[in-house]
């Protein structure tokens, strides 16, 4: 397929793009940074910039567009909630507007677990209620409705991926794997504030990016959505303990305190998508933060 991908600089994009071509797709990485990179293969376009996309889509014969751009986390245009309705609901609208014009084959977006919000001691499935508890998680159910919506009026292809936590080399947002992996390699102890009973959900995201080409490729998709997790539901003792005897020099101090998104999320059920897409998790946390590792010494990862 000749493949659109948005994000393309970021952290499920940069991992997107090399599986795609791995496995022998056409890809058009769009984004509105490299972030110093000098990535001579990224087209710098503004989600919102439709005269801009479709010249791509038409001059790249684009067929299927992943839909990776976004302000990207609840943690991030903190006081600007209109800018994440613009960048994430109005980019996304043009989008699905192209593949509807374009008559494009699938349309595959990234959404989040932030969209069930705080759910409490329950195990979270596609059919639990969406009640986001944020600007961000709110901007992603409005995506996900439009693509409800494109389907139904205009038979567009289109699913959409609740991932979890993604951790990995290009991850530029606060990620405490990521710090305790380069304060081990200088020597620091890295201080994590934590509830200690506080389950996170960490999805690698090569195995993130494995389960959005699952949803390009699928024959039919029997659902507009699918949890997208690693299976692991760890609280921080335990996650700080991996880290511990998986890299060497690891010192991690657990202080009293929240996490930046405190929803409470206890269990997801993954197993829709593997019975539907054959998708099912590789990375557990231990070799996941090995792979990490690796790529941070290699040089192939965000400052």
């Amino acid at each position: 397929m000749n493949v659109l991908v948005t994000g393309g600089a970021g952290l499920i994009g940069m991992a997107l793009r090399e599986r795609l071509k791995a496995a022998g797709h056409c890809v058009t990485a769009v984004d509105v940074t490299d972030f110093g990179r000098g990535d001579t293969e990224l087209k710098i376009v503004a989600l919102t910039d439709r005269v801009a996309l479709e010249t791509l889509i038409e001059l790249d014969n684009i067929d299927a567009i992943i839909h990776c751009g976004a302000i990207s986390g609840p943690m991030m245009a903190k006081g600007q909630p209109l800018l994440l309705v613009d960048v994430n609901i109005n980019g996304t609208a043009v989008l699905l507007d192209l593949a509807r014009v374009h008559n494009m084959a699938r349309f595959v977006f990234c959404s989040s677990i932030s969209v069930y919000g705080d759910v409490g001691p329950a195990t979270i499935t596609e059919d639990t209620p969406l009640r986001p508890t944020s600007v961000y998680g709110a901007t992603k159910v409005a995506c996900e409705q439009l693509i409800q919506g494109f389907a139904s009026e205009y038979g567009l292809e289109g699913v959409s991926l609740r991932i979890g936590r993604v951790y990995g080399p290009y991850r530029r947002a606060n990620c405490y794997l990521g710090s305790i992996i380069r304060d081990a390699a200088a020597g620091r102890t890295t201080e994590i504030p934590c509830e200690p009973d506080f389950v996170y959900h960490y999805l690698h995201v090569d195995d993130a990016a494995d389960a959005l080409i699952a949803a390009l490729v699928a024959k039919t998709l029997p659902a507009r959505e699918y949890n997208v997790g690693s299976g692991e539901a760890l609280t921080m003792p335990q996650i700080a303990a991996i880290a511990k005897a998986g890299i060497a020099g690891a010192s991690i101090a657990l202080v009293p305190g929240a996490d930046d998104v405190p929803d409470v999320q206890t269990a997801f059920d993954i197993s829709k998508i593997g019975r539907d897409l054959g998708w099912q998790p590789k990375l557990r946390l231990d070799a996941g933060l090995k792979s990490y590792r690796a790529a941070i010494e290699a040089g192939k990862a965000a400052n």
